[in-house]
C-alpha cells in the first residue's frame, strides 16, 4: 500500500472523510489498526511494547523507544498561534510518559543482564526518543523563540538555521527581553527547560541514553538550543553524572539541510572546547516536501484560505538541498567526518578503561549505499576488523568485528516497519559485544499516532521507489513459504 503514491498522498484526506461519515469511524480505525499501526508501531502503551523489544533484542537488535505524540502535520506546517503539539494531552502527563518510558525501557535492561532469555548480546541498547513540539501547549512558542534567537545573532557562515550558541536561552531569564516571546511562551519554554532537566537525570539514573528528535527547520534554533545545553550538562565528561559508557544526551543532524556539513563541524569544534561529549544522531530529513513548500510560501503571494506559511528563513533559498543527489552526497559527507572524530576519539582510548566516549554516533539511514561506505570507512579506519567471509549477496563482503571501545561510539538504526532486511543484514555484518543496531519503536493509542503514520507512510512510499516495493514483496513472500514449509 505505501507503494501506492496517490493512495499515501490521499491518506490523510481519506482517513479524516471516512472517520466523519456515521457507522464508518470504527471500522476506518479497525482497517488502519491491523495495516498501518501494526506495521510500524509497537503497541498502544510501553508494556504492550515489550514482546517486539524482547523479538528485536532475540535478533541482536537494540531499540530506541519513542512515545509517539506530536504536532500534527497541519499545524506543523502553518503558523498558527495555537497550533497544539499534544494531542489532547497536557505536557506534563506527556511528561510523566516519558518518565514512565524511560522506567519500561531500563527494567528491560536490567532483566536482561539478569540473564532473562534474551537469546543475544545484553548491552545497554534501549534508548529514549524525545520530541520538544510534544512538550509544550503551544508549539509555535519554539518559533518564536526561533525567531528571536535568529535577531539576536550578529553574524553566521552557515546557512539557516545556523549553529546554536551557549547564550541563545539566556532571554528565559532576562529581566526586561526585548523579544517576539509573550509571558506565555517564557513560562512554557522555562517548564520545557525544567522538564528536559528531569527525564534526563531520570535516564542519568537508570542508564538509558535520550535522542532529541529534529523537527521542522522553523523549531530547529530553539531545539538545538536545548540539546546543546542538556549536551553541556549531562554528558560532561568530568561532571557530577558519573562516567557514561556513552554520551547520555544526543542531538540530531539532518543531512537535507544545507547548514549540516559547517553545523557539524561547529559542534565537534564546540564539544571538544566545552569538555562535553558529542552525541549525534545523523539522518537524511523527513520533511523535504515541506520545507520547500513553506519557504516559498513565505516569499510569495497565498491565497488567504492557505494562512500564513511558519517558515523563518531570512535566505533566498530553501534550507533543504535542492535534490536528493545532494542529500546523499552530504550524508555521506557527514558520515565520513563524524568517523573521523571517533577514530581520533578511539586512538586515545584504547587501552584504558577511564576515558569515556567525547563522541556517540547513531546512523539513522534506510540507505544500503550509505551503511556499506560507513562499515567500510569503519574498517579502513580501523575502528572494524574483518574476521570472516559474509554469507550474504556481496562476495567480497566480511562479518567485521568491533571491539567495545567502539561499540561504545557507533551505532545504525532503522525505523520499525521499514527495511527489516536491511536491519538484518547490519546485525549479520556486525559481531559486538552490544548490538549495532537499533529499530526506533514508537508506540501510543491509536488517535495520538496518526501523525507519525501519515509520515511513515510517506517517507516508505519513497524508500519504496525504484523497484524496492517488488523487491519487498518477493522477500516477504519467500519468508510466508518459509513458514508454511517449515523452512523458515
Amino acid at each position: 500500500m505505501c507503494s501506492l503514491p496517490p493512495l499515501v498522498d490521499h491518506a490523510p484526506w481519506l482517513l479524516d472523510t471516512l472517520a466523519r461519515i456515521p457507522g464508518l469511524r470504527s471500522l476506518t480505525e479497525a482497517l488502519v489498526r491491523i495495516t498501518f499501526f501494526d506495521q510500524f508501531v509497537g503497541g498502544d502503551s510501553a508494556e504492550e511494547t515489550l514482546p517486539v523489544l524482547r523479538a528485536l533484542r532475540s535478533g541482536n537488535v537494540g531499540t530506541l523507544f519513542a512515545y509517539s505524540v506530536e504536532v500534527d502535520e497541519a499545524e506543523a506546517t502553518t503558523a498558527s498561534s495555537d497550533a497544539s503539539a499534544n494531542g489532547g494531552q497536557t505536557p506534563e502527563a506527556i511528561v510523566e510518559e516519558m518518565i514512565h518510558c524511560i522506567d519500561v525501557a531500563a527494567d528491560f535492561e536490567d532483566r536482561l543482564q539478569d540473564g532473562e532469555g534474551s537469546g543475544g548480546p545484553s548491552g545497554r541498547r534501549t534508548w529514549v526518543a524525545v520530541k520538544l513540539t510534544a512538550l509544550l501547549p503551544d508549539a509555535g512558542a519554539l518559533i518564536r523563540l526561533s525567531s528571536h534567537i535568529l535577531a539576536a545573532r550578529t553574524r553566521s557562515d552557515v546557512p539557516f538555521p545556523g549553529t546554536p550558541s551557549s547564550s541563545d536561552l539566556n532571554v528565559l531569564w532576562a529581566r526586561s527581553p526585548t523579544t517576539p516571546l509573550t509571558r506565555a511562551d517564557i513560562d512554557a519554554l522555562r517548564a520545557l527547560h525544567v522538564s528536559l532537566n528531569r527525564i534526563c537525570a531520570r535516564a542519568a539514573q537508570r542508564g538509558v541514553r535520550i535522542i532529541i528528535d529534529a523537527e521542522y527547520s522553523w523549531y530547529q534554533p530553539a531545539i538545538d538550543a536545548y540539546a546543546e545545553g542538556l549536551m553541556r550538562e549531562f554528558n560532561a565528561l568530568r561532571g557530577s553524572h558519573g562516567a557514561q559508557t556513552q554520551p547520555l544526551v544526543y542531538t540530531t543532524f539532518q543531512a537535507y539541510l544545507r547548514r549540516t556539513p559547517a553545523h557539524i563541524a561547529h559542534a565537534l569544534h564546540d564539544a571538544r572546547a566545552g569538555g562535553y561529549a558529542l552525541g549525534a544522531k545523523l539522518v537524511r530529513g523527513a520533511y523535504h516536501p515541506h520545507e520547500v513548500a513553506a519557504h516559498h510560501a513565505a516569499s510569495a503571494p497565498a491565497p488567504a484560505s492557505a494562512g500564513p506559511s511558519p517558515s523563518i528563513s531570512p535566505e533566498a533559498h530553501p534550507p533543504v538541498w535542492a535534490t536528493k543527489r545532494e542529500t546523499d552526497a552530504a550524508y555521506d559527507a557527514c558520515a565520513a567526518a563524524l568517523l573521523d572524530a571517533v577514530a581520533a576519539d578511539v586512538a586515545g582510548a584504547r587501552g584504558t578503561d577511564a576515558r569515556a566516549p567525547s563522541v556517540g554516533l547513531l546512523f539513522g539511514t534506510h540507505n544500503w549505499a550509505s551503511c556499506r561506505r560507513i562499515l567500510d570507512g569503519m574498517e579502513r579506519r580501523g575502528l572494524a576488523a574483518r574476521v570472516r567471509a559474509h554469507t550474504g549477496t556481496q562476495p567480497d563482503e566480511g562479518v567485521l568485528r568491533v571491539d567495545r571501545v567502539v561499540g561504545e561510539r557507533v551505532s545504525f538504526g532503522q525505523l520499525y516497519g521499514m527495511c527489516a532486511d536491511l536491519t538484518q543484514y547490519l546485525a549479520a555484518r556486525t559481531e559486538s559485544a552490544a548490538p549495532m543496531v537499533i529499530k526506533y519503536v514508537p508506540y501510543g493509542a491509536l488517535s495520538e499516532t496518526l501523525p507519525y503514520l501519515a509520515r511513515r507512510a510517506i517517507e516508505n512510499k519513497t524508500v519504496l521507489g525504484g523497484g524496492a516495493a517488488a523487491r519487498e514483496r518477493a522477500r516477504a513472500g519467500e519468508l510466508i513459504w518459509g513458514k508454511i514449509f517449515g523452512r523458515g
